[in-house]
């Protein structure tokens, strides 16, 4: 097996950075070829004792792509599906790290290629002629990497119905800091209780699981999940890398169906949040369900105003102050839904409803337009203030104290003084803040706020961190959720899988070289 691979000293550290818009520097840069050349680069780093940061599209918003010193390995070559199969489960199929959920989607549309290998016997053609298929979980940056999403226990609108990536995981293959590598299919190994041991190659590790559990009754992406007798599969998803590469992921797939999509317009914020709890409550049937206050609204009159064609859609109705966007089957009946909306102040002639696919996309473009303005904004800020970063919450709570954390929300906000818009998966009680930084002192302020924001979150017993993942923007929050012992647990574990401490330094458990 070759372990040539090439090494580029860098120069310009204008290209290190993700979608938080944190700063980062490194030394060299590493494109593996194919998992031959990420096995020699990852055996070279390993043997010196060098940084190997792990990245891919760079989407993440946390700052986990973002290298502080050593090599960056990109693994932009690695791309591709590379099988179908199908178990009692249903159809999955075996996918490189950086193939996007673009492309991922785009080939499932086509029915996969005809020389795509078949893993289990008459996949391919039981595909094709029972599909069309689709792969549910849907960050909102569908240009992130199948590995990324892996990494972080990413999810998006459809973790409403759906769950996150971690429920649609059927196997990892994990490449190890010393270039040994194993595949991990889900409940294939369980912990011992509090210990977990497994071979990989020529090697067998052992280790005690860390102590904390999970909390696993809201949205969470804070890490891995954590549990007596766990699965090994789950202590790599959501890990961001810093246990092991991951380098080929077979996933499940759903049935892809016919759905309506709807935006509905009301007077204010108060409406559309009451309408939101009645959807929840008498309409079981929603795809997801998504809020756009009366702030993310003005925003996108603002950025439309000078450029009319931004979103292709008519104008917003007259007296529109707030918005919901959902997704339902199209065979929902649509009295119930009509009749909720109503009680909330949206009358039927505020309610647009696409059933063509092509509309159906722009009326997603409005709601994930919000936060791409933000980051396009934040980005314009780093020539004159390059310390600050993206400024916007993760956190969710159980459906019980959700009025209470959004009245926590705009009151310290207001109190503060900081501009915002609040948008997102209210269907999970996880609406995403944006502060709109103005100066220095706004993103100083902000900073302390979220600490308060994530504090608050736990305290009514949800997530500082629901689908972004920790990176290394985040690392106080594993303290904050699952207490003083639970970062240098980890740190425990990954000292056996990765005794070195190469693996994407900084991510989850803080300690960047």
């Amino acid at each position: 097996m070759s372990d040539m691979f090439f090494r580029h000293r860098i120069t310009d550290m204008s290209g290190l950075s993700d979608e938080s818009k944190l700063s980062g520097r490194a030394e060299n840069r590493i494109v593996p070829l194919d998992e031959n050349e990420l096995r020699g680069a990852l055996i070279y780093l390993n043997n010196r004792s060098l940084p190997a940061n792990i990245v891919a599209m760079r989407t993440g918003v946390c700052g986990g792509a973002v290298p502080q010193g050593g090599d960056v390995i990109e693994l932009t070559n690695l791309t591709g599906i590379t099988g179908v199969g199908k178990d009692d489960r249903g159809f999955y199929i075996r996918v490189r790290p950086c193939t996007t959920l673009d492309e991922i989607d785009a080939q499932l549309l086509s029915g996969l290629t005809d020389d795509t290998p078949e893993l289990s016997d008459g996949a391919l053609s039981e595909f094709r002629a029972t599909g069309p298929y689709f792969y549910p979980v849907d960050p909102t940056e569908t240009g992130s990497s199948i590995g990324g999403n892996i990494a972080t226990n990413a999810s998006g609108p459809l973790t409403f119905r759906y769950g996150p990536t971690r429920d649609w995981v059927r196997a990892i293959k994990i490449m190890f800091a010393d270039g040994g590598y194993t595949w991990i299919n889900r409940g294939a190994v369980h912990a011992d209780g509090m210990r977990m041991s497994f071979c990989a190659g020529r090697s067998f590790y052992s280790f005690m699981v860390p102590s904390y559990d999970s909390r696993t009754g809201v949205k969470n992406a804070a890490g891995p999940l954590i549990s007596e007798n766990m699965d090994l599969i789950d202590l790599f998803i959501g890990s961001e890398g810093i246990f092991g590469v991951i380098c080929e992921a077979e996933i499940y797939l759903a049935p892809r169906k016919r759905n309506l999509a709807l935006v509905a317009f009301f007077p204010g914020d108060a409406e559309a949040l009451a309408a939101a709890k009645g959807l929840k409550a008498g309409c079981g049937f929603l795809e997801f369900l998504e809020y756009m206050d009366g702030r993310s609204l003005e925003l996108l009159r603002r950025v439309t105003a000078g450029d009319p064609a931004f979103l292709g859609l008519p104008a917003f109705p007259e007296g529109a102050g707030s918005s919901l966007f959902f997704d339902i089957p199209a065979d929902s009946p649509l009295d119930g839904i009509i009749a909720i909306l109503g009680e909330h102040g949206c009358s039927p002639s505020h309610v647009w409803c696409a059933s063509e696919p092509s509309d159906a996309a722009r009326l997603r473009r409005m709601r994930h337009s919000i936060p791409r303005t933000i980051f396009e904004y934040v980005a314009s800020l780093k020539g004159e203030m390059p310390a600050i970063h993206k400024m916007g919450t993760d956190m969710s709570v159980p459906d019980a104290a959700a009025d209470e954390m959004m009245a926590f929300y705009a009151r310290r906000l207001k109190e503060e003084g900081l501009e915002y818009v609040m948008f997102g998966h209210i269907g999970d009680n996880h609406p995403h803040v944006e502060i709109i930084l103005k100066s220095v002192e706004d993103f100083e302020k902000s900073k302390r706020l979220y600490d308060e924001f994530a504090a608050k979150a736990v305290e009514l017993g949800g997530s500082p961190s629901a689908e972004h993942g920790i990176g290394k923007i985040k690392t106080h929050y594993i303290t904050m959720l699952y207490g003083d012992r639970a970062a240098e647990e980890l740190r425990k574990v990954k000292s056996v899988l990765d005794p070195n401490m190469i693996l994407c330094p900084g991510n989850i458990i803080g300690g960047a070289r």
